[in-house]
């Protein structure tokens, strides 16, 4: 917990101490510099981005991901501005003339774009792709456990920091600018403006949000040696029990999410075990947990995916329960009804299926179709456009498909029908050809 909670405190300390570097910068560099080292540093910030997503404890890189787009519009403003000054005097909008030697003042560009892009991420309904991705890297830990729900909470709250801060240096710093800047030299007001009052306002934020990490942290892991959980927590084992195009479920309440008491009722797998933490689950203990569970003892058991969590010690193994016929779910101990392919969409689209039953069918499903559709490079196997293939609960049972793969989920949303597959392909290869 103590690399989750701190490394929050990291990643703004990079991501917003390039931003607050390129505005040191700008009045002493050349105007032709002042792009590539934009570049430069959005290049960095991905290096980091790459090295967190490597590690075995996850860590939120959102605002890293918001800060590099900042950084590449920057730039764009930047090479804009730089081609227009050439070719003798020109005029700001203030009047006041200005050539190549004269200051390029960053800050006017960085805080406004930072602002308008923590403003757009704040209203975006849909989570960006670096939050797919590490949904699929580490499963249940971002999904349902609490260093997820730490990323969400916080990554809004940095974000809105940001925005704040972008904000408030937009309207001082442009009416500083409009009222009383002269683009003779920089006076001791226009370097409180324009360089100092950006760094304080950075330096603060770091010991701000310094101190509420460290709370946190105090808060969490003051009696844990090891940073972690002070006790492991539980293994969950769910199993989808499906009989031909049809999956067995129960409708049961939730948590009480009414202040007078009244629960949400949602539909659920019923066979949901709980035993003390263990790393790993083997197929024999599996089938022996579920034939004590339900009753059912020829049942055909396959795991579906696992979802690790090495932070709180909370992980889950998701599995299929194959029956040969109804009968035999009705004679075990678990009550339920039987749902087709149809009826589990439409209780999706009203939201009476429980998040890890959603999020279970959302992973078969898409892999599922990637896996039917296109190859291991993300190339169609048929070429017929918009060619998509059927879906059906019974065939699930004689697939060969590995659904704990992760590469088939990145190919469901990176494929040959993706707008700019091929750049990425190429892309891609080039960064793999210079690592190696």
């Amino acid at each position: 917990m103590t690399i989750a909670i701190f490394g929050l405190w990291r990643n703004w300390a990079v991501a917003v101490g390039f931003l607050t570097m390129l505005t040191m910068l700008a009045p002493i560099v050349p105007k032709q510099w002042l792009a590539p080292i934009n570049i430069a540093c959005y290049i960095a910030l991905q290096w980091v981005h790459s090295v967190l997503r490597k590690r075995d404890i996850p860590s939120c890189s959102r605002l890293i991901q918001e800060v590099s787009s900042v950084m590449l519009i920057t730039a764009v403003a930047l090479v804009v501005i730089y081609f227009f000054s050439r070719g003798g005097v020109k005029h700001e909008l203030t009047g006041q003339p200005y050539t190549m030697d004269t200051p390029l003042i960053s800050i006017l560009i960085t805080a406004p774009v930072a602002c308008l892009v923590t403003l757009w991420h704040l209203l975006r309904g849909k989570e960006p792709k670096v939050c797919r991705d590490c949904h699929t890297r580490y499963g249940n830990v971002i999904e349902h456990g609490f260093p997820g729900l730490l990323f969400r909470k916080e990554w809004r709250y940095q974000t809105s920091l940001l925005f704040l801060l972008s904000l408030l240096l937009s309207v001082v710093d442009w009416g500083y600018y409009l009222v009383h800047y002269v683009n003779v030299n920089l006076n001791r007001a226009d370097l409180f403006f324009f360089l100092w009052l950006p760094l304080a306002m950075y330096v603060l934020s770091l010991i701000y949000l310094g101190g509420r990490y460290y709370s946190m942290w105090i808060y969490y892991c003051q009696n844990d040696e090891e940073h972690f959980v002070e006790r492991p927590g539980t293994t969950t084992m769910r199993y989808l029990i499906i009989w031909a195009d049809k999956i067995f479920l129960t409708f049961h309440g939730t948590a009480n999410n009414y202040p007078n008491g009244a629960k949400i009722k949602k539909f659920d797998t019923p066979v949901v075990i709980r035993t003390p933490y263990r790393e790993r689950e083997n197929l024999h203990s599996a089938i022996t947990e579920f034939e004590s569970k339900t009753g059912i003892s020829n049942a055909e058991i396959k795991l579906i995916y696992s979802s690790p969590d090495d932070v709180t010690y909370q992980n889950m193994f998701h599995y299929f329960a194959f029956v040969d016929n109804a009968d035999i779910v009705a004679e075990s101990d678990v009550e339920g009804e039987w749902m087709t392919w149809g009826n589990l969409c439409h209780l999706a689209s009203q939201g009476l299926l429980t998040r890890d039953l959603v999020s279970e069918i959302d992973r078969v499903y898409n892999i599922s179709m990637a896996w039917k559709t296109y190859d291991k490079e993300g190339r169609r196997l048929y070429k017929i456009k918009h060619y998509k293939p059927t879906f059906r609960l019974r065939d699930i049972r004689n697939w060969e498909v590995d659904f704990n793969d992760r590469r088939w989920l990145n190919i469901a949303r990176n494929n040959e029908d993706c707008f700019g597959f091929r750049l990425k392909k190429i892309f891609a290869k080039h960064l793999k050809t210079g690592k190696g």
